[in-house]
């Protein structure tokens, strides 16, 4: 037994946030009768709301950013060097200025009237103050959905520099 409990303890957030999403998944199957989602029409919201994350960042607009966020919302971006240097370019700022997001989802599941998630990756874009040239920076990100009763928003996200199982998208 004090071998599990030492497990859980080494367990990383980002393997806990899996699990929970996948446990919502099961339960979905039993909370829910067939049909009483409209699964499309809410992909189609989860798209827009893409969409408009992905034009405020463009923008570098937060209220527009913050209005894609649902109350409560965490957000866990990928660790290492260079998203450390983004970070500080961008003076506690999401995104520098000028910065720009390629979102790409791999897989979109709506569980239920009330949540969604979404797994894909995203390369960003943007240009250090007094480079030549701009990097860019690929994540892989696994996204918990809510409806707020305002539509979808962002309420959970972890994401990795890691490239997911099939490599990273051609872009």
């Amino acid at each position: 037994m004090l071998n599990i409990v030492r497990f859980v303890r080494r367990v990383h957030p980002a393997l806990a946030a899996v699990v929970a999403v996948g446990s919502l998944a099961g339960c979905q199957q039993q909370a829910e009768l067939p049909g009483s989602v409209d699964a499309a029409a809410s992909r189609a919201a989860i798209d827009k709301l893409r969409t408009q994350y992905e034009n405020a960042v463009a923008a570098g607009d937060l209220d527009a950013m913050s209005a894609t966020l649902a109350e409560g919302a965490v957000m866990i971006r990928p660790g290492g060097p260079e998203w450390d240097s983004m970070s500080a370019a961008s003076s506690g700022a999401p995104f520098p200025p000028g910065a720009t997001i390629d979102i790409t989802p791999i897989e979109v599941v709506v569980l239920n009237k009330e949540w969604a998630y979404e797994f894909g990756t995203a390369m960003t874009t943007y240009t250090p103050e007094g480079a030549d040239s701009a990097r860019q920076l690929r994540d892989t990100y696994l996204i918990l959905l809510r409806n707020t009763g305002d539509g979808w928003k962002a309420y959970r996200e972890v994401a990795s520099s890691s490239p997911p199982p099939n490599g990273w998208p051609q872009q």
